[in-house]
């Protein structure tokens, strides 16, 4: 395995690791979210919180999806 195919592992295992992370912080938030009143006024809903979760989340994803097609793009190209 060359230097480039271990490092774009790496890559993979690290942008993996930042879906999982922001994926358990989406979980968390999960039981307080359901836990919301039916009534509650919307105004008062947390949402500078809840962009946040859901942002690092969607960027998370996102990276790891990016960098999986590059790398598959990459294997691709050199078969």
């Amino acid at each position: 395995m060359s230097r480039d195919e271990e490092n774009a592992v790496l890559a993979f295992k690290n942008a993996w690791l930042g879906a999982v992370t922001t994926a358990d912080e989406l979980s968390a938030a999960s039981p307080a979210v359901q836990a919301l009143p039916d009534d509650i006024p919307v105004a008062s809903l947390d949402f500078e919180g809840y962009q946040r979760i859901l942002a690092a989340h969607a960027n998370a994803v996102l990276a790891v999806r990016g960098l999986l097609e590059a790398l598959k793009l990459k294997v691709d190209s050199e078969a």
